[in-house]
């Protein structure tokens, strides 16, 4: 019953949150006065514009939702950008569970701390934060898993994915930007932040690209001390970018520089990258190096995606419609039948409007968002984690901006991109060939009994084994030794010379 009941609460936040795209293919007046009597207890959400309709039913539905809500805000290839500010605005206005009901329910964690502040310094539906002492003096972070979150959170997931569902099969919105699926993507990213080591051995892999990055501090786990329901840090004590900072004009614009290459190192040379950068997550130490803490939520791109990403970006900013098409094509975004000459034609117009400005008067945030809306008109919808991609990378001018009002991220994202195309380029090169090479292991091992079988059947030619041969010739020398192309090319034209010719098939 209390199934039912959830099922039937939830469908009515969606029903007035998707209310005009479901009213226009209900025609009755009947139909749709139906609709208001079924869910009347919630009928007051139609008064709401749509936006703030959407952010007042995530924080009605409680706290999983709002967590569910603030992942959605980064999916700006669906909703537009009025929707994701007003997503933007969720807080987990969660009130914290008495420290005391979280050592009862970890008992563990007593034995190794002096003290632990019982007013956390974060609160949030899944987890909070609270200060402490070890025994040994020692100043730490500790990050509970709410007792009791997990039965909730895959219960309302459960119930929300039956509800998309349902809606699916009649509201073409749902279908075209696959939002069961985004439902799927949420639940793992949900299910993901359950698992406190998770988020442990991002931070440890994070810390170890600090060590290269002198710019850059990662707090150490304490992981004999954590458990994948408690995550225990080193306490960061610094300023956040929203603190005022004295320095001279020069110094902030140095800073805000040293940041955004910090980001983009992690993007484009780690591949790994922190997905939820706001000034909350940030900290300015004393000694002029930043501070990334809370690895929650962190985007991981496949070799392939991140490449295209790369390319992607050097389309947008040498105004290449053909380069920008190519790998969205690539990564499997674009839908089927999509005009692809027309959907060329539509960057060109946007790229327009941006081309003949000087890059230091490119906004990057807002052409972000406006790159979006041609998508969202395209039905192009993006892999979750290349969003997160997008939008971080979107987020780093205004996070800049708190430390250099004036910065602007297109100058110095263009010529990092053109130093870091060549490296890219080879890298994608090799991971291509070694692909090829793994496709013709087979074809080695089976080259004797291929040649036995074309000796035996006329139809089977010689030089199609000749051809494959070759392919995977090439392929061994450009993954290990390119120098020797020079001399497997001519030598593969002399023996294709000496092979036979073969008779004509009458």
């Amino acid at each position: 019953m209390e199934y039912l009941k959830r099922l039937w609460q939830i469908s009515a936040f969606l029903y007035f949150c998707a209310f005009e795209l479901i009213a226009s293919k209900i025609t009755t007046p009947v139909a749709k006065a139906a609709g208001f009597v079924f869910f009347f207890p919630y009928r007051d959400l139609i008064k709401l514009p749509p936006p703030k309709r959407l952010r007042v039913a995530f924080e009605r539905l409680g706290a999983v939702y709002i967590k569910i809500g603030q992942l959605l805000s980064t999916r700006v290839d669906i909703l537009p950008p009025e929707f994701i500010k007003e997503l933007e605005k969720l807080q987990d206005r969660v009130p914290p569970q008495p420290i005391e009901e979280l050592l009862s329910s970890y008992p563990f964690i007593k034995k190794y701390f002096e003290e632990i502040d019982p007013f956390p310094i974060g609160s949030g539906s899944v987890a909070q934060v609270h200060k402490g002492r070890l025994k040994s003096g020692k100043e730490v972070a500790v990050k509970f898993i709410r007792p009791g979150v997990e039965g909730e959170v895959k219960k309302d997931l459960k119930v929300l994915k039956v509800a998309v569902n349902i809606l699916s099969s009649f509201v073409p919105f749902f279908r075209e930007f696959r939002i069961p699926r985004i439902v799927d993507e949420i639940e793992r990213m949900l299910l993901s932040e359950l698992d406190l080591t998770t988020e442990a051995a991002y931070a440890e892999l994070f810390r170890k690209f600090s060590e290269k990055e002198k710019n850059l501090y990662i707090p150490a786990v304490l992981w004999d001390i954590s458990d994948p329901k408690v995550l225990v840090t080193e306490f960061v004590s610094g300023k956040k970018l929203t603190e005022e900072i004295p320095m001279s004009p020069e110094e902030r614009k140095t800073l805000a520089e040293r940041f955004v290459n910090i980001v983009h190192r992690m993007v484009f040379e780690l591949g790994v990258f922190h997905g939820d950068l706001h000034p909350g997550n940030i900290f300015l130490l004393p000694d002029g190096r930043f501070a990334f803490v809370d690895f929650g939520i962190v985007g991981r791109l496949s070799p392939g995606t991140l490449s295209q990403f790369f390319f992607f970006s050097v389309g947008v900013m040498n105004r290449d419609p053909d380069l920008i098409v190519g790998a969205l094509k690539r990564i499997g975004a674009l839908p089927e039948g999509i005009n692809e000459n027309l959907l060329k034609r539509e960057i060109m117009t946007f790229l327009d409007r941006y081309y003949n400005r000087p890059l230091s008067r490119i906004d990057a945030e807002k052409l972000f968002y406006e790159e979006l809306s041609t998508a969202r008109k395209f039905k192009i919808v993006l892999p979750e984690e290349l969003v997160i991609l997008m939008k971080t990378i979107a987020h780093t001018e205004s996070i800049a901006r708190l430390i250099y009002p004036d910065f602007r991220l297109p100058p110095i994202l263009k010529p990092y991109l053109k130093k870091l195309a060549p490296k890219v380029a080879a890298k994608e090169l090799r991971r291509k060939v070694l692909n090829l090479v793994t496709a013709y292991g087979e074809l080695i091992e089976e080259a004797p009994e291929l040649i036995k079988r074309a000796s035996r059947k006329e139809e089977r030619s010689q030089r199609e084994i000749f051809y494959g041969l070759f392919l995977v010739g090439i392929a061994v020398l450009l993954s290990f030794s390119p120098k020797l192309l020079i001399l497997y090319l001519p030598s593969v034209w002399i023996f294709n010379k000496l092979l036979p010719k073969e008779k004509e098939r009458g």
